[in-house]
């Protein structure tokens, strides 16, 4: 199963970013094998619906869950369309806890939106 994580970096011991739609890279765990593999966030510099779009990447990449900081409606309508399951970071920092705390069912699973529309623009 390949689990992919919105982070500021690559590799385990990135940083979560707090954007999904708009995250510099997805580092993508597959926990039968453990192999790692980072891929830049090709969405993160489109003028709307960064979001669904990202989870279009993940999903042609594979993945199946999702660990974000928070997701928009666009976002969540794509996680549903291509059947892929969403959980929140909530406190933590790193892919690697991140992939831990999923791996140990400690991880809550988004049931809608977090946040509305466009919050997910970066400001100046």
């Amino acid at each position: 199963m390949k689990i992919a994580v919105a982070s500021k970096g690559e590799g385990l011991k990135a940083e979560i970013d707090n954007m999904f739609g708009r995250a510099e890279y997805f580092v993508i765990v597959d926990s039968e094998n453990t192999e790692v593999k980072s891929i830049e966030n090709t969405a993160k510099n489109e003028s709307n619906g960064a979001g669904g779009k990202a989870v279009k990447l993940l999903s042609n990449e594979g993945v199946e869950i999702i660990v974000a900081p928070e997701l928009g409606p666009k976002a969540v309508t794509a996680v549903e369309a291509f059947k892929i399951k969403a959980y929140k970071k909530d406190s933590l920092k790193t892919v690697e806890e991140a992939v831990k705390a999923y791996k140990e069912g400690k991880l809550i699973e988004f049931e809608s939106a977090s946040v509305r529309e466009h919050s997910g623009l970066r400001r100046a």
